[in-house]
C-alpha cells in the first residue's frame, strides 16, 4: 500500500519538472536551466534513494526541501522564498520520506506569486512538531486540484507513523503540522 501510494506522486513531481526545464530552455535561459538540471538530479536521486525507505531524518528531508524549493524558485525569481526555522537538535528525528514535497508544491500551485506579492513558504519546528505554512493568496484562475498530494501525505503519515497529521486552513493562511518521531536508539 505504501508503494502504491508513493506512486501516485512521482509522476506528478516528474511531469511538473519536465515543464519547468522545457520552459527554460525555450527562454534560451541556459545558466538557469544547468542549475536547474543540478537541483533536478538532487531531487530526483533523492526520490530514489528515499522512495523505498519509510521514513528519512528531518536533516535529509530538509536537504530535499531546499533543493526542492530551488526549482521552484528559478522559475518564480524574487516573488517566491523559504523561511526556514529549524532546531538543529531535531535533526535526526525522523519523518516519512518525500513529506514536504506536496506542501511545498501545493503552497505553489494553489497561490497567486507575484513581485507585489511575493509568497513566503514557512518550514520551522514548534518543539517535535514540523510545521510548513503559507499565506492564502487564491488564483484567479485556479488549477484543477484533486486534493489527491494532502490525502495521500496524511495516509502515509498514518502507515508509517501510525499518527495523524493536522491540516487547518483559514481564509488566510494554510497550515500543516507533521509530528516527527523521535530516533530509535540502536
Amino acid at each position: 500500500r505504501y508503494n502504491m501510494l508513493l506512486g501516485q506522486i512521482s509522476p506528478h513531481f516528474f511531469f511538473n519538472s519536465l515543464n519547468s526545464l522545457s520552459m527554460l530552455v525555450r527562454e534560451k535561459s541556459d545558466e538557469k536551466a544547468l542549475a536547474y538540471i543540478d537541483q533536478l538530479s538532487y531531487t530526483f536521486r533523492y526520490i530514489i534513494q528515499n522512495g523505498q525507505n519509510a521514513t528519512t531524518t528531518l536533516e535529509e528531508e530538509m536537504e530535499f526541501a531546499r533543493a526542492y524549493g530551488e526549482l521552484f524558485k528559478v522559475r518564480y525569481a524574487d516573488k517566491l522564498f523559504f523561511d526556514i526555522d529549524v532546531d538543529e537538535k531535531y535533526n535526526y528525528w525522523t519523518l516519512p520520506a518525500l513529506s514536504l514535497q506536496p506542501l511545498i508544491g501545493n503552497a505553489v500551485k494553489h497561490n497567486t506569486i507575484t513581485r507585489k506579492h511575493p509568497l513566503r513558504v514557512s518550514i520551522r519546528t514548534e518543539g517535535s512538531t514540523l510545521v510548513i505554512s503559507n499565506r492564502k493568496a487564491p488564483k484567479l484562475e485556479p488549477e484543477p486540484s484533486t486534493g489527491i498530494g494532502l490525502k495521500n501525505l496524511s495516509s502515509r503519515w498514518m502507515l508509517i507513523t501510525g499518527n495523524d497529521i493536522e491540516i487547518k486552513e483559514s481564509d488566510t493562511e494554510f497550515i500543516v503540522r507533521l509530528p516527527l518521531q523521535r530516533p530509535t536508539i540502536s
